[in-house]
């Protein structure tokens, strides 16, 4: 395993394997599909101290999504003053009052849906015991810092060797982490596998 923290570089201490999942989407006459193919198994390590701050970060639901409800709360805003120019300065077209009325909404529901799922992630973690929500917590550090993208336009995702993601079915990767069925199948496979061979 990784002898380093991902995020900090100090020392790792919750260590993590996961299979790395390549994805080229492409444009044919049909419409957007998606190729994908298995790469390989990645080794990763988060320190305790970096774990911590994000599973505190995650249980404030509010504070994890201040920088996004600033940005919905600046569209809310822009909205709201796009409509009251409209009718005080540019004759209360409906344009103007239509996109203003968009950007309102916009703004709302985002704010609505940030503080929704942070209270579902802060549901999930409570209900954790705390080792298990701090394993939680640094796989998210992880895949912040995991390359999301290679120069040639593949998409790059990844499946933890995890107790949690063994017991899962190849049809709930598929749906979990957005796999092709064959992808998906097979993705199990070796996850079992290399799973099996670490036991050894």
């Amino acid at each position: 395993m990784a002898d380093h923290c991902i995020a900090c570089q100090g020392p790792g201490e919750i260590s993590f394997r996961a299979l790395e999942v390549r994805t080229l989407p492409v444009r044919d006459l049909g419409g957007e599909k998606k190729v994908q193919a298995l790469g390989d198994f990645v080794e990763v390590s988060v320190c305790r101290s970096c774990a911590e701050k994000q599973l505190d970060l995650k249980l404030d639901p509010l504070k994890a999504s201040r920088n996004s409800n600033l940005r919905f709360g600046g569209i809310l805003l822009l909205g709201l003053v796009l409509v009251v120019l409209n009718y005080l300065f540019l004759g209360g077209g409906w344009m103007y009052t239509a996109l203003g009325i968009a950007a309102v909404i916009c703004g709302v529901l985002g704010i609505y849906e940030n503080v929704k799922t942070g209270r579902e992630k802060k549901a999930e973690l409570t209900s954790l015991s705390p080792e298990k929500a701090l394993e939680k917590a640094a796989w998210s550090v992880a895949l912040a810092c995991l390359p999301k993208k290679e120069p040639s336009d593949v998409d790059l995702t990844y499946i933890p060797v995890t107790e949690e993601t063994l017991a899962r079915k190849n049809g709930d990767l598929m749906i979990l982490y957005h796999l092709v069925p064959a992808i998906a199948l097979e993705a199990h496979k070796k996850i079992h596998e290399k799973a099996a061979s670490h036991k050894s």
